[in-house]
């Protein structure tokens, strides 16, 4: 899956001067696949009752194709119960 993200030419500027020419692409990269395994460590501990730290990734994507994941907004409502 492809997902596009616009900046201007001015926050590139700024973006490029912080991390360095070429540098943005890897840095969103990282961020992105950080906030995932996060994510999905959250749904395996709320979901199961297994410990996300002893399973390999491939193993918690798998546990998670039988779970059905609250949207933000259901977690959200939640919250405030």
């Amino acid at each position: 899956m492809n997902i596009t993200l616009t900046i201007t030419d001015d926050e590139k500027k700024v973006l490029d001067s912080w991390l360095g020419i070429d540098k943005i692409q890897g840095w969103l990269q990282h961020a992105l696949n950080n906030k995932i395994r996060q994510r999905i460590d959250a749904s395996i501990i709320e979901s199961t009752d297994r410990n996300p730290e002893k399973i390999s990734k491939e193993d918690k994507l798998e546990l998670l194709k039988d779970i059905v994941l609250l949207t933000r907004i259901e977690r959200d409502k939640g919250d405030n119960k």
